[in-house]
């Protein structure tokens, strides 16, 4: 029995030994590298995760490219991408109803409040709260968004805002002066005007400051602006889309009918913009001023990728101020399901995607904004995205960088809960102000009770 057992246990012995040595050879050192790899990223869990967007075809491209640069990162982490440039909605309420949501995916504004009001979003408070490269004091104003008390719901991947773009050559041309880029120094609503007026023509050649001219004729308009973006002055105007104190819509406020009024009048009272009806007789924004059919175009700053993809010597400035100068912030969230299985690794592409350096093209390409503070106050930062040519015109570093910094405002749709239905009501009564129907405040005050019906409170 005593050499049974002294066998079993050289046996036992050399087996061991290798085993150790075919550990050794298959996982690695655990002091070093392997293969130029740090063994720690070798002997981790193996980890897949799922990545939704909508956008262009150039959007996807860029956005491959992103999560490539992630996986070679972090090798044990794979990323499939779900490109959805269609009914992303539809896709993302059946991929949920199947218990397949994406880890991450980007997110409508008032749908990432509504969803994770639900709890279908992983609540990012605790992240923000101990990552030392990702937090509040990193970004910029307005970029994250609470659904309640300590509970983030997403943060923009990118910041969008508004601003006056404008063909230069049909400024020189009618010997007309630029629109400032300062805030200080932001045209009246009068002067605004008075400027659209003069770059409004009729096919007889007459500006809309003539006598002879005539509004039935128009070939060539002062400015454009879309209808949707119908609050585009109300903070401009120091008042609010929502009342001060959250109780309800601020719909009969005169100073909120007096801004609304205002974009309306262009079409209407001084007719130097094109009604909805009229514009669908131009071509897309960046077309029409390519084309000179447009001299001034209320936009968002993401028709900068479409301006310079046209070639139109195209410049930038800040919107027209009614009492202070303001622009409005309109950048979609990313957000994180609450179903995700790995959110510490969810976390890492989260980040991954919020940081500028791995968002750079589409930053420097005029589409998006950055989110980190950084990349508006050091020298050396700006210059990777807001002066790069030709997705930026000289000027675009104060009427749009700074202006979103130090003067944008979140757009109401960030905090109104309910949002689809007052909206439901809302629209139909703004198309009656477009149509030339009815004036705002008739629009206004003939749904306002039926608004506050259905108001039923606000987001932090």
């Amino acid at each position: 029995m005593k050499g049974k057992g002294y066998g079993l246990i050289v046996i036992l012995l050399v087996c061991t030994a290798l085993l150790t040595s075919g550990c050794r050879s298959a996982c690695g050192n655990t002091q070093g590298e392997v293969s130029g790899k740090d063994s720690a990223d070798v002997e981790r869990e193996r980890v897949v995760l799922t990545y939704a967007s909508w956008g262009s075809p150039n959007e996807k491209q860029a956005q491959e490219r992103i999560i490539k640069k992630f996986m070679e990162k972090y090798p044990w982490i794979t990323v499939h991408y779900l490109y959805v440039p269609y009914d992303y909605w539809a896709k993302l309420t059946t991929l949920y109803a199947s218990n397949k949501a994406p880890d991450v995916f980007t997110l409508h504004k008032h749908k990432a409040l509504h969803w994770a009001e639900q709890g279908k979003l992983y609540n990012l408070n605790d992240f923000l709260a101990r990552d030392k490269e990702i937090n509040e004091d990193s970004l910029i104003p307005n970029a994250v968004m609470y659904w309640d008390e300590g509970k983030v719901a997403g943060i923009k991947v990118a910041e969008e805002s508004f601003a006056l773009y404008y063909n230069t050559d049909m400024f020189l041309e009618a010997g007309v002066p630029l629109p400032p880029v300062k805030a200080e120094e932001a045209w009246t609503w009068n002067e605004f005007v008075r400027t659209a007026k003069k770059l409004t023509i009729d096919r007889n050649g007459h500006n809309a400051l003539s006598p002879a001219f005539d509004p039935s004729n128009i070939k060539q308009y002062g400015v454009r602006f879309h209808s949707w973006m119908w609050y585009l002055m109300v903070p401009s105007n120091d008042t609010s889309i929502i009342a001060p104190d959250g109780s309800r819509m601020n719909l009969e406020d005169p100073a909120v009918i007096d801004a609304v009024q205002k974009l309306a009048d262009l079409i209407f009272v001084h007719h130097v913009a094109p009604s909805p009806i009229q514009e669908k007789n131009l071509p897309q924004p960046a077309l029409a001023l390519q084309s000179k059919k447009v001299a001034m175009d209320l936009d968002g700053q993401w028709i900068q990728l479409d301006l310079a993809a046209a070639k139109v010597n195209f410049g930038v400035g800040v919107l027209p101020k009614l009492k202070t100068s303001k622009t409005i912030q309109f950048g979609e969230p990313v957000v994180m399901s609450a179903s995700t299985r790995h959110p510490e690794e969810a976390w890492l592409l989260y980040k991954w995607l919020l940081h500028a350096d791995n968002l750079i093209e589409m930053h420097a390409g005029g589409l998006w904004m950055p989110i980190l503070k950084d990349y508006y106050l050091k020298p050396e930062l700006i210059a990777r995205w807001a002066s790069v040519k030709p997705g930026h015109p000289d000027g675009y570093e104060d009427a749009v960088m700074r202006q979103t910094l130090e003067n944008g405002v979140n757009s109401y749709e960030f905090h109104l809960k309910n949002i689809e239905n007052i909206h439901a009501i809302l629209h139909p009564a703004l198309d009656q102000v477009w149509l030339g129907k009815k004036s705002v405040k008739e629009a206004f005050t003939s749904v306002s009770a039926q608004i506050n019906a259905e108001f039923i409170g606000t987001y932090p």
